[in-house]
């Protein structure tokens, strides 16, 4: 965090504020400290919430590879701050009032989303089979077996959709305090399941555990 707020511009950016994310208001003497100084992400407060917010990007560019990745990372760097309930691409309020409106109205929404992913990140699965000779029948009954331990540990988990060629990706709601419990778990089941290639990524936001409506 910086010890210098930082003003929204009074004429406002062409496009609007795009929704980055919802925070915990931090002091309000403090200000977003950005990953990229360049995107422009300040924070909007009302009460004890704060939106992430950016000057959008012309209509129709908001899936640019460059943008997504750029939002990616502000958001990250609200992961590693506290927790953050990130917000689905497209979200643009076109003034701060109507942040601060969003805010309101999506109170109860926000603070029980905080809550569902308090000190806890995401972190995603993708198994393949490495071994060609292997059972894709048997890679399949394996990687639910996978599933199903690491859900065990976890504080939540769902199935993403996958290619014909993979056999399971998933993501897990872990507790940071468990994240080295989890971690070690994975290791013992990859040493156990060699003709399966495991690939762990993360900490992540919690993009599959929490929704947003702008």
């Amino acid at each position: 965090m910086s010890a210098e707020p930082i003003p929204l511009p009074r004429s406002g950016p062409a496009h609007g504020w795009a929704l980055l994310g919802v925070v915990r208001a931090p002091d309000p003497d403090l200000a977003w400290d950005p990953a990229d100084p360049a995107m422009g992400v300040v924070l909007v407060r009302e009460g004890d919430l704060a939106a992430l917010v950016a000057p959008a990007p012309p209509p129709g560019t908001d899936a640019d590879a460059d943008h997504l990745a750029a939002r990616h990372w502000e958001v990250h760097r609200a992961l590693l701050r506290d927790d953050v309930v990130p917000a689905p691409v497209g979200v643009v309020f076109s003034d701060p009032e109507g942040v601060r409106a969003f805010l309101t109205e999506s109170h109860a929404g926000l603070t029980g989303a905080l809550e569902r992913v308090a000190r806890r990140w995401e972190f995603r699965l993708h198994v393949d089979v490495v071994d060609s000779t292997f059972s894709r029948g048997l890679a399949l009954d394996l990687s639910t077996h996978i599933y199903a331990e690491l859900r065990r540990i976890s504080a939540a988990a769902v199935t993403l959709p996958v290619t014909h060629q993979r056999v399971l990706s998933a993501a897990f709601l872990v507790d940071r305090g468990a994240t080295a419990a989890f971690q070690d778990r994975l290791e013992v089941l990859a040493r156990l399941n060699s003709a399966l290639g495991l690939d762990l990524t993360g900490p992540w936001p919690p993009y599959d555990f929490v929704t947003m409506a702008g």
